[in-house]
């Protein structure tokens, strides 16, 4: 088939595009290719290292020879040549051999003889190819250390008493057999030498002991006659005169003591009464360790052991001391309970009975003096808190002061002494503080008003008149400063916590800000006595405030909180007069007026609580001497005016009758005989807020002509006659202008 001159055309096209392409693969794969000259071939070296260095036996004696042995290994990539391995000894060279070739990845362990002459430790090296006849891939991992090697000292004999035996309690007058043998415990063999045998201090025989190889014996004996009773002493020495050297100089003796009597015996006593604890507690069991020993000699049965404490023996079991055989001893634990405070005699009489025969029976008594702990009260001052926290000048502030009785019996009543100091103050004062039972706490709680700014310091001081004894008198004290800053002047704190104005517009808001603020801006002079107590708000969580120190007509309060504020304290105040915050008194026969502030960010406002009650207390006696009726006590409210509140009798005791009223917000309150009768103030107040006339007839209260009282409600009846007329006048007037 013919290829047109087209088709030629593209394939010497497509011939042109391809050869430069493959060229360049070509030439790039050819690069990678080394040639014997280019300086880029791999050459292939061994690397010798010394892997382990050993040698046997593990502690040798001096001058005994040593078998060191290194493991050489090549773990290079060639064939190593023959080299050498040389051995060092705390750096001195102690010795060499050859390394032979040894393969890539493989070992040859190289050892030599060596005889220490050191005394004491050596460390011991090995380095391989030291004279670098090999050539390696790495030339810094030739050598290795070990060691040290701890040599045994030069063998010597050692010469002992090793059995020194004769009966334990010989009769008088009857042959004894005492045999006594020597040992040479050492390493080498002994010399010959003497053995002496010693009764009660005096020789009596020696003998020689001959040459003994290592753990070795000789034997010797005596027929000894004891002539009296009591106790001797049995003593052997061998090579008392040092012949021998020896490893040990200090060991060639051995002492034994025998009791010569007609009788054998036992002989209980007492050795000690140990206390389980370095002091006792009244009430509270103490056990008791009673050493016991029989040093007679002969065995004893068991018996029993009687305590007495101080003087008298309790109604408990007596000890039960088990049998001993001769020398032996026991420990034997009884218990008792101390009857009084200080020192307490314990005293023992062991086989007070005598139902053992023993060698003596005078000394079967132990008397020890026990320690028994004073019990007391500790008072420490554990806080001291105050309200408000960051008090101003002129602030009320109200301190309490926690006291734990951290002793171990019930404090009896006392009283704390405050100390306030600061730049030109100084005041002091006293608080009651009631009984404290033991790990309880109590509060007591005082006031001060800052006159000045700047920092004060509290000093508390528990039991200030040590009228109580205490445990430790050294921790009764708590200092605390406190930090008094000036007023705050900003109008909008200055509006809130004035008296609201009368007659005005802003008087009801003036008074409704102040709600639930919780910020009590009431002189101090006007309060009475006060109580605070502090919980978490939380929305969702019913909340109530219980006033457990019962200072004050108010019990608790309670309520749904509809917003979270946490940490917050409410603060009843029992006022004097009136408060500063109302504008007149409030209705019926008054029993207290009160203010109850809660928090300082709205905790206590209509919008911040709902289901909200307060219970309240009113003196029996008060009712009785005013002919109260029960049903009519009511909780007023102040909200721009005084408000009943829905009031429901809840019980009584002796002392008083309790309530409680369903509140709203909380502010202003007072506890009242309510009718339902509004008070000439009630009156006085609804004409306050007339125009006009109406203030006339306030200011002048009520009219007194010829002596007759008129009252200000027939006038103010007059003006509308006259001024409701008059009125309709003056309208038609202007209707029949406009018609004109």
């Amino acid at each position: 088939m013919k290829i047109s001159f087209f088709h030629y055309l593209i394939y010497v096209l497509i011939i042109t595009m391809l050869i430069p392409g493959i060229m360049p693969f070509i030439v790039v794969a050819a690069e990678d290719i080394p040639s014997e000259d280019d300086g880029n071939s791999t050459i292939l070296l061994p690397d010798l290292v010394t892997e382990d260095l050993s040698w046997s036996p593990d502690n040798p004696e001096i001058g005994e020879q040593v078998t060191l042995t290194a493991k050489v290994k090549n773990q290079g990539e060639a064939t190593s040549g023959t080299t050498n391995l040389v051995f060092y000894s705390d750096g001195n060279k102690i010795g060499e051999n050859s390394v032979p070739e040894i393969e890539a990845g493989k070992s040859e362990k190289i050892s030599i003889l060596w005889t220490p002459e050191t005394d004491s430790e050596a460390e011991i090296s090995a380095k391989v190819d030291e004279e670098a006849s090999v050539e390696e891939s790495n030339e810094d991992n030739n050598i290795i250390t070990a060691g040290p090697i701890t040599f045994k000292g030069a063998k010597t004999p050692d010469l002992i008493i090793d059995t020194l035996d004769c009966p334990a309690t010989p009769n008088p007058g009857e042959h004894q057999d005492i045999t006594i043998s020597v040992k040479n415990q050492g390493t080498a063999a002994s010399e010959k030498t003497t053995m002496t045998l010693y009764i009660n201090g005096s020789a009596v025989d020696y003998w020689d002991v001959p040459k003994l190889s290592g753990d070795e014996s000789s034997y010797a004996s005596y027929t000894w006659i004891p002539t009296a009773e009591g106790s001797v002493e049995l003593r052997a020495v061998v090579d008392e005169d040092g012949l021998v050297a020896e490893s040990n100089e200090e060991n060639n003796e051995k002492t034994v003591t025998v009791t010569v009597a007609e009788d054998f015996l036992p002989d209980l006593i007492i050795e000690d009464i140990v206390p389980e604890s370095a002091a006792g507690e009244v009430g509270k069991t103490l056990n008791l360790t009673l050493k016991v020993k029989n040093q007679g000699t002969a065995s004893s049965e068991e018996v029993q052991a009687k305590y007495y404490i101080n003087g008298t023996a309790p109604t408990q079991d007596d000890i039960q001391i088990p049998a001993l055989a001769e020398g032996a001893g026991a420990d034997v634990r009884f218990s008792l309970v101390p009857d009084r405070e200080g020192q307490m005699e314990v005293k023992v009489n062991i086989d007070s009975g005598t139902n053992v025969y023993e060698s003596n029976e005078d000394n079967n008594e132990f008397t020890k003096i026990i320690d028994v702990k004073t019990i007391l009260p500790d008072l420490i001052i554990e806080s001291l808190s105050l309200n408000p926290e960051a008090p101003e000048i002129g602030d009320d502030i109200t301190f309490t002061v926690s006291i734990k009785n951290n002793g171990i019996r019930d404090s009896a009543s006392s009283e704390l002494k405050y100390y306030i100091s600061g730049t030109n103050v100084t005041q002091d004062g006293k608080v009651s503080i009631p009984e404290i039972a033991v790990g309880e706490t109590k509060t007591g709680i005082f006031h001060w008003v800052p006159e000045a700014e700047g920092n004060v310091n509290v000093r508390l001081v528990a039991d200030d008149g040590n009228t109580i004894l205490e445990d430790d008198e050294t921790n009764n004290e708590l200092t605390k400063t406190v930090s008094i800053s000036k007023q705050t002047t900003s109008g909008s704190e200055e509006n809130s916590d004035s008296i609201p104005s009368s007659g005005s517009g802003s008087s009801s808001s003036s008074s409704k800000s102040s709600m639930g603020s919780g910020v009590s801006k009431e002189p101090a002079k006007n309060v009475e006595v006060k109580e605070l107590a502090t919980r978490n708000i939380m929305s969702g969580y019913h909340v109530k405030y219980d006033f457990v120190q019962n200072v004050t007509c108010i019990t608790y309060i309670e309520f749904d909180p509809q917003k979270n504020f946490k940490k917050t304290t409410a603060t009843v105040e029992v006022l004097k007069g009136k408060s500063i915050f109302v504008q007149n008194q409030p209705s019926g026969r008054i029993y207290r007026q009160v203010n109850i502030w809660l928090g300082n960010k709205g905790a206590g406002s209509e919008d911040s609580l709902k289901n909200s009650y307060t219970g309240f207390k009113v003196d029996r006696e008060w009712i009785k001497n005013n002919s109260v009726n029960e049903s009519n006590i009511t909780l007023l409210w102040y909200d721009s005016k005084w408000e009943p509140l829905s009031t429901e009798k809840t019980s009584e005791d002796k002392d008083y009758v309790y309530f409680r009223a369903k509140t709203p917000a909380y502010s202003c309150f007072a506890i009242s005989e309510y009718t339902g009768e509004e008070s000439d103030e009630g009156l006085q107040e609804t004409l306050r807020n007339w125009n006009g006339e109406g203030k006339a007839i306030m200011n002048s209260s009520a009219e007194r002509e010829e002596g007759i009282v008129k009252k200000p409600m027939g006038t103010a009846k007059i003006l509308l006659a006259i001024s409701l007329p008059l009125f309709m006048i003056i309208a038609e007037y202007f209707v029949l202008k406009k018609k004109i």
